[in-house]
């Protein structure tokens, strides 16, 4: 991800105004991200933003939509569009995780500033809560495909925490990469499939 999340020159205008949103909350706060900084950022005018979007909060939840996207859709690309084996698809999915765009430091600050909304604004827990659930059943998915291929049926209950558990594991890993001074794309992935291997009690390839 570069300095700014906008994506190339003439796409549509409403999501120009997401990703202008996007950097201002990443420069300068949810606070300070006013209707006038976000028309300023993205060419357009006051007006044009209150018609699309017909306030500020609703800008501000489709800016964490959009940031919920940007934080999932690499690895759920991996489940939805790879082909080989569920360990191959597993190991993927972890990395995709871990590395890329979802690491870039800017991406935390940006969903830490959503989070901190999260036990305050409805509209951002219902977004983030979608969100969640979307991503840990697929995650669940994964994990039961890896471990029927080894011969291993578990029960939806046990099945649950496990995605419960590689989720929060991913979580944690991805945190202290975003939070380290000198990152190391390959090793966060070695430990982050490392970590998984040991949860799961599976093998699974190098995605590298």
């Amino acid at each position: 991800m570069s300095a700014s999340f906008r994506r190339t020159p003439g796409f549509e205008r409403r999501n120009d105004m997401v990703e202008a949103t996007l950097d201002c909350i990443a420069d300068l706060g949810i606070t300070a991200t006013t209707v006038r900084a976000v028309a300023a950022r993205a060419g357009v005018s006051n007006g044009l933003i209150r018609h699309h979007f017909a306030s500020k909060n609703n800008l501000i939840v489709a800016a964490y939509r959009r940031t919920i996207e940007m934080m999932t859709r690499p690895s759920l690309d991996v489940l939805e569009t790879m082909r080989g084996t569920p360990h191959k698809r597993l190991a993927h999915f972890v990395a995709a995780c871990l590395a890329g765009p979802v690491a870039d430091p800017r991406m935390l600050s940006v969903w830490a500033t959503f989070i901190s909304r999260v036990r305050v604004d409805e509209q951002i827990a219902r977004e983030h809560h979608e969100g969640y659930l979307n991503f840990r059943r697929a995650s669940e998915r994964i994990i039961e495909e890896v471990l029927a291929a080894d011969g291993r049926r578990i029960a939806a209950a046990e099945l649950e925490r496990l995605g419960i558990a590689v989720n929060a594991l991913i979580d944690g890993l991805w945190l202290e990469g975003c939070l380290a001074e000198n990152f190391d794309e390959k090793e966060q992935v070695h430990i982050g499939l490392r970590s998984v291997e040991a949860l799961l009690a599976v093998e699974l390839p190098d995605p590298f």
